[in-house]
């Protein structure tokens, strides 16, 4: 099979194209970052603009792989309409990352574009699968480095190299880490069945808060840390001007993402691993 796959050069799209190279042709899409990932073929395109689309769609594939988003800033939500607009335009099965923060109680721009191109997707009459993985995790790519570090990285970074390690508020709101190679098995299992044109929730084997997460990271690196809580506003103002955060997401941080993962493991075959299993490929 030749998948097309948008968002390529983006952590979470850099660990799928490596995946998905092993078993299908992969035609990766990047826009800002460099992409050289072996027996993968980049093309950089910008999904926004209609030459480009042009450009793409003349490519031969099977299905389309759609990791791109844009989460922050100016134009995002005009962005990630382009961007789905440019998905259906190819008339092909789509697998689609989503987000468990279409749960969030707490309204965002970000949580309404994600529902939106769930909705979109959902009555464009095409095959499709939506995943909604709840905090993506894996090791760095020897040869790529996403724009953006990946989170998860940076809070290892944190626990390596301090003995304090900052947390929102109180720590206490619960995430379900997923591995990112299981999170790229899913996808990939679903593209070698018919798609079951319906959404998934992705997270990993257990729930832990986000203070033991940070214990969690520090218990493998044979760490002692201490959390150091801050009000979620400070975190907030500084979402304002740093590049890697959405003020939005972070006012609804502590917001639970608990997934079941019963109907993606009955669908895949996969079964995710704990974040306990799956931490030192952090270190």
């Amino acid at each position: 099979m030749r998948l097309l796959v948008t968002g390529a050069s983006s952590f979470v799209g850099a660990h799928f194209c490596v995946r998905a190279s092993a078993v299908h042709e992969v035609v990766a899409l990047h826009h800002t970052t460099a992409l050289r990932l072996n027996n993968v073929t980049p093309i950089k395109a910008d999904l926004r603009h209609r030459r480009d689309v042009n450009k793409v769609g003349d490519q031969p594939f099977d299905a389309v792989v759609h990791l791109a988003t844009k989460v922050k800033g100016k134009g995002a939500r005009e962005t990630n309409q382009a961007l789905m607009d440019a998905v259906l335009s190819f008339h092909r099965p789509v697998v689609y990352a989503s987000s468990t923060v279409v749960h969030w109680d707490q309204e965002s721009p970000y949580r309404e574009s994600r529902r939106r191109d769930e909705q979109r997707l959902k009555d464009s009459g095409l095959p499709y699968a939506v995943l909604r993985p709840s905090a993506p995790y894996g090791p760095e790519l020897v040869n790529h480095r996403p724009r953006h570090k990946e989170s998860f990285h940076t809070l290892a970074g944190w626990v390596r190299n301090s003995p304090v390690v900052p947390v929102i508020g109180n720590g206490e709101y619960r995430r379900q880490p997923i591995h990112v190679d299981d999170f790229s098995d899913a996808m990939l299992s679903f593209l070698d069945k018919d798609l079951p044109s319906r959404a998934f929730d992705a997270g990993g084997a257990e729930a832990l808060t986000m203070n033991e997460i940070v214990g969690t990271i520090a218990s493998a690196m044979n760490r002692t840390v201490r959390p150091l809580h801050l009000p979620k506003a400070l975190f907030v103002q500084l979402a304002r001007v740093a590049p890697d955060f959405d003020p939005d997401l972070i006012a609804a941080v502590d917001e639970d993402e608990v997934t079941d993962n019963r109907a993606l493991e009955r669908s895949t075959g996969v079964k995710c691993r704990s974040f306990s299993e799956g931490v030192r490929c952090l270190l």
